[in-house]
Parts: structure tokens; C-alpha cells; sequence
């Protein structure tokens, strides 16, 4: 998931109340497929001595002198381990620093003069894009050396997820910069009271069961769902890395010169070749009047807010869920704790987009699994600065008790531990597992294939009013102000004036 602002956390720190999952934390052990083990091991020996400064972000423990508002967590687990670790290295000490507002602004300026935070959260993104190079050490030489504190591990990666390892590549030379250990996702939001009283017994797991069930609220005088069709990408993505096809996609990752995601350059190129031209190719839009029919169900007023300049004041759907007077909601981990901070009290479930059920559904449809990948734009993404953004990593010694701080809190139990402490998203390290109201939104930790696109956006890559232009179009259509026939048409004209515009100020080669 790529729409989450870089101030993410600090308007999450002053979020919801916490879903404690039922979790047994037993500082300094294994963990293994989520349960607990006590391994017999010898903790490193460190040297160094002095304090290690580190921006935790959106879980950042409570400050002396800081009061929260009402309701938001109080997190405690980052200090808890920070305490463990000091007992195991007397002399370390690790020093929390307070939220600020332009991170980018604060990393640039402070790497500038030297006296960057040891360890800090910032978006995978803009360490690979956008900060200077040699401000973040390349942190690929440790993921493939043993994490001491997971027992029995041979390379720390292998306790990591796979897909969010290839998701949080740098897009040129495959380099890791930061460590990442949850992810923002999107689900199915349902309240669980709603559906017992329509007899709905379980989630559908399969789309001819989720259109059942909102035929069934519909008729028990439940409105299904309510919310603004907000992102088409986030449809599009399911739907294309659905039907499109293996080897289409894998061409497409190829054209794009990334790692696993399809960019603007291979959304052009893809256009050029008809791949991703809709008036060439129809799977492109054959899915939407799925979601149309999904749609149906819908709370109507919801539906035509306008998703990218919604009004002041405007009842959301995430409004309507947390009333409840919807059943379901369609967005993103923050979800539960936003409704509950908004006096929700009815028991939240979630369930992931039913898109292995598709074949058969529609022509183009097909049983391939597309999880929702998690991470990154989460708040589990640190880095560690290199001598040149902070000075006082030259000390002899001192990198060293910084890396396992970092390996110290990135093992699966600690993973774990931290996430679902603040409940706002889904730990991403192998066997954790997050806690129940986010079930619906765990990513598969199946192997990555080669070339396989993870994204693919379509086309809000390619310019700003691209993404606008399809938004609206996309809407439109789902609200019943544009026929199917007449959406197609000005998606194609949409897709083709981006693509134009694209190549005369790029100039692509297009092979």
C-alpha cells in the first residue's frame, strides 16, 4: 500500500484504543510459527558503551511529561525491551526521541550536519529514492548473517517476510536500507453483531459468498457497506495481477527496469504494446461490473462523496461503520482502532478481498491467489545512520551495539510484541500473527517468483491527473452516473492522454 502521508505517525500516535491480542511475551526467548520456546543461547559481547538515540515513530514509548489523549494506547513494549537490553549491556542505554512533523525535512537537514538519530523511522521509499546515498547503512551484509537473538537462525532474513523483502528493494541495485517489521494493509472491516443478526455465521471467503451475504443484510434491512470507492488502484491491483496473467506481468516488471513492481515506465511501454491498452485489451476493465454489483449494496450517499476533495463535514463510511449502521467497510489497518476511538463497541472482524474464488466468475477471472502484500508505508521501518549523517557513529565499536539493538527488537516474538501492542497494523515477520480484528489483512509469506509484479497501480503512476481523471471515472460508473460502455470510453481516452503526456516528457525507449 502506497497512499499512506509520511506524517502517518504522528497522527496515529494520537489514535485509537488499543485491541491487546492474547499474547505471552517472554522477553529474551524463541519463537517459532507463534508459539514460545526457551532456547538455551550466549548473547554477543559489546563493548561499547554510551547511548543510542532512536525515532521510534507511531510506537514511540509514553514520554516523562507527556500526557495522551483519551483513549490512546499507552505503549510500553519498546521500553520494556529497551529496559531488557540495558540489563544485558550495563552502560547502553537507548534514548527515545519525541514525534516531529516534516521528517524529511528533519532527516535531510540533521544527516547535513552530522548529528542524525542513531536508529530512525522513515518510508522505505524515500530511503530508496530519495535521501542522499551513504546516510543509511546497507543493511543486506547482516540480513544474511545469523540474528543471534532468534535461536537457530542461520540468516536474519529468513525470519522475515519474503514478499515484503522484495517489495522493499531498492528498485536499482535490490539493497535493503531499513529493517521492516509491520505493514498497513486493506480488508474487509465487518461488524460482527450486525452479521449474527442477519444469521451470517462466518466471513465469505469466496465472491459468489460475499455478494450472498450482502444480498442477505440487504434483506434483513442492513445496509452491507458503506465507503468511497477511495483508491481505483487498490481494485486494480487485486484484479490485474489476477488476470492478466503470469507472463504478462512478468513483462511487464521487465519493461519497468524494478524489482517485483510495475512502474510508469512499464505501464507505458505495456500501453504500447497492448498489454495495458484498453481498447486493445478488455481484461482490463472486464472486472468492473464485479465491483459494480458489489457496489449495488451500498450505502448510495456514501458512494458518491467525492473520493479525492471529499467535503467538510460529509458523513464517511468509516462514520456509518463506527455508528453502526453499515455492516462492512472496505480499508485499510487503521480501521479498527479509528472506530473504536469514535465509540465503536461493537466486536470488529475483517477478511481479505475473496480474489482466489474468480474463475468462473467472470471471462478473465482465475483462482490465483494476490495478497495484499503488507509494508511498507507502516511504521516498523528503521534505519540505521552511517558516520556520515551522524557523527558519533564513528565511535569504535558503537555500530555494532546499534545492529543488535536492531536485531535485538527484530525477531518474530519482538515483532509481534510491538505491532499488536498498538494495534493500528500486522507484523510481518514469519509464525506472528496480528491480533484478531486485523486477521483479514495478513499477506502470504509464500515465495517470490521471479519477475512476479507485486503492483501494479494502473496507471496512477503515470501522471497526478491520471489518477484524478480514472478516480472519477471509476466512481462515476460505480455510482450509476456513467454506463458501462461510456466508462470504458473515457478510461481509454484517460489512459491515452496520460501515456502521450508521459512519453513527450519522458521519452521512453519503447523496445
Amino acid at each position: 500500500m502506497k497512499h499512506v502521508p509520511d506524517s502517518v505517525g504522528n497522527t496515529l500516535r494520537l489514535s485509537s484504543a488499543v485491541a491487546l491480542s492474547a499474547l505471552v511475551v517472554t522477553i529474551g526467548t524463541g519463537f517459532t510459527a507463534g508459539k514460545l520456546v526457551r532456547p538455551t543461547r550466549t548473547i554477543p559481547k559489546l563493548h561499547w558503551k554510551g547511548t543510542i538515540t532512536m525515532y521510534a515513530q507511531s510506537y514511540t514509548p509514553i514520554l516523562p511529561g507527556e500526557k495522551l489523549a483519551k483513549d490512546v494506547p499507552h505503549l510500553t513494549e519498546l521500553e520494556t525491551l529497551a529496559k531488557e537490553f540495558e540489563k544485558m549491556y550495563p552502560g547502553i542505554r537507548i534514548k527515545f526521541i519525541p514525534s516531529f512533523t516534516d521528517t524529511n525535512t528533519q532527516v535531510e537537514t540533521k544527516a547535513t550536519g552530522g548529528d542524525m538519530y542513531d536508529v530512525y523511522w522513515n518510508q522505505t521509499y524515500n530511503f530508496n529514492s530519495v535521501f542522499p546515498r551513504g546516510i543509511v547503512y546497507n543493511l543486506d551484509p547482516y540480513f544474511n548473517q545469523p540474528n543471534p537473538y532468534i535461536p537457530g537462525n542461520k540468516k536474519w532474513k529468513n525470519a522475515m517476510n519474503p514478499l515484503v523483502l522484495a517489495e522493499t528493494a531498492d528498485p536499482v541495485n535490490g539493497a535493503h536500507y531499513d529493517l521492516n517489521g509491520d505493514g498497513v494493509g486493506t480488508a474487509f472491516y465487518y461488524n460482527k453483531t450486525l452479521f449474527a443478526k442477519a444469521g451470517i455465521k462466518s466471513p465469505p471467503k469466496t465472491w459468489k459468498a460475499l455478494i450472498t451475504d450482502a444480498k442477505t443484510l440487504t434483506a434483513h434491512h442492513i445496509i452491507a457497506g458503506a465507503d468511497v470507492p477511495m483508491f481505483y488502484s487498490w481494485w486494480a491491483n487485486i484484479f490485474l495481477r489476477n488476470n492478466l496473467g503470469p507472463k504478462a506481468l512478468t513483462q511487464l516488471v521487465n519493461w519497468s527496469k524494478a524489482r517485483y513492481t510495475v512502474t510508469a515506465l512499464g505501464e507505458v511501454i505495456g500501453y504500447e504494446k497492448g498489454i495495458l491498452n484498453p481498447g486493445i485489451n478488455p481484461r482490463l476493465t472486464a472486472w468492473w461490473p464485479l465491483m459494480k454489483q458489489l457496489y449495488s449494496y451500498w450505502d448510495k450517499s456514501v458512494t458518491d462523496i467525492p473520493w479525492n476533495a471529499e467535503p467538510t463535514g460529509a458523513t464517511t463510511g468509516t462514520d456509518l461503520f463506527a455508528a453502526g449502521k453499515v455492516a462492512m467497510v472496505y480499508q485499510g489497518s487503521w480501521l479498527p482502532n479509528t472506530v473504536r476511538l469514535a465509540g465503536a463497541k461493537f466486536p470488529i472482524g475483517s477478511f481479505p478481498f475473496p480474489a482466489s474464488s474468480l474463475a468462473g466468475v467472470y471471462k478473465y477471472g482465475t483462482n490465483r491467489n494476490t495478497p495484499d502484500v503488507p509494508g511498507p508505508a507502516a511504521a516498523f521501518q528503521f534505519a540505521i545512520s552511517t558516520p556520515k549523517a551522524d557523527q558519533s557513529m564513528a565511535q569504535p565499536g558503537k555500530f555494532q551495539a546499534v545492529l543488535d539493538w536492531l536485531r535485538f527488537i527484530g525477531t518474530p516474538q519482538h515483532d509481534q510484541a510491538i505491532v499488536n501492542q498498538l494495534g493500528e497494523f500486522v507484523p510481518t515477520f514469519k509464525g506472528t500473527k496480528p491480533v484478531a480484528s486485523q486477521a483479514g489483512v495478513v499477506g502470504a509469506e509464500a515465495p517470490v517468483k521471479k519477475g512476479e509484479a507485486l503492483s501494479i497501480q494502473g496507471f496512477d503512476d503515470v501522471t497526478s491527473q491520471a489518477a484524478t481523471g480514472i478516480g472519477n471515472i471509476w466512481q462515476e460508473y460505480l455510482s450509476g452516473h456513467l454506463s458501462f460502455t461510456a466508462a470504458k470510453q473515457q478510461y481509454d481516452a484517460a489512459v491515452k492522454q496520460a501515456v502521450q503526456q508521459y512519453i513527450a516528457t519522458n521519452h521512453p525507449r519503447i523496445p
